[in-house]
């Protein structure tokens, strides 16, 4: 892999980065510290989330076939080297991803973190017991949640590795998968 593909990498998984980590940063605030209702805040949410994806596979689909349309005509863009390529963006947009969900963990609070979730969480309860005419599930739902407050108030403050390691789960498989796809799209095959 030559010097052009690295800099095409670095620019491509700099700008995809930098828009997921936004969009990162807008979930977590409309988690945390909205003052709508949990209805509203959770369609907001929903709506962001949608664009966000679309966003993904927009221009993870627009730097794949620009780094297509530039290689070489006489050797042609395989479908392996779009894989890689997507891949390779998607790792570097998950390592910024990771970055701004710690500097955005750091810039609150850890503890004003963990408030949020569970607030969110707590508001969350109310709306679902609020559905439940008999309250039988209602019960079992707040056990289910006590553990799960319990469990987040003993965690520790995440270190940027696991920032990073949770973004390239989740960035690397949909990179990936995604990738299977837009590579078989964009290949050229060699002109003579």
């Amino acid at each position: 892999m030559n010097r052009s593909f690295w800099s095409d990498v670095l620019r491509d998984g700099a700008l995809l980065g930098l828009a997921m980590a936004l969009s990162r940063i807008i979930e977590n605030t409309l988690q945390l510290q909205s003052t709508m209702s949990i209805t509203t805040t959770y369609l907001i949410l929903s709506l962001e989330m949608i664009a966000s994806t679309g966003l993904f596979i927009w221009l993870l689909y627009r730097f794949t076939k620009r780094r297509a349309m530039a290689a070489d005509p006489a050797e042609g863009f395989t479908y392996g080297q779009g894989l890689i390529y997507a891949f390779m963006v998607s790792v570097l947009t998950a390592v910024l991803v990771g970055l701004a969900n710690t500097l955005y963990i750091s810039a609150i609070g850890y503890q004003n973190y963990v408030d949020g979730i569970i607030a969110n969480m707590e508001s969350t309860a109310s709306f679902v017991a609020s559905l439940d005419a008999t309250g039988a599930a209602t019960q079992n739902y707040n056990q289910m949640m006590d553990q799960i407050i319990e469990t987040i108030e003993s965690t520790p403050c995440p270190t940027v590795f696991d920032n990073i390691l949770a973004s390239l789960n989740s960035y690397i498989t949909w990179g990936t998968l995604l990738g299977l796809i837009i590579a078989r799209v964009v290949r050229r095959e060699p002109k003579f």
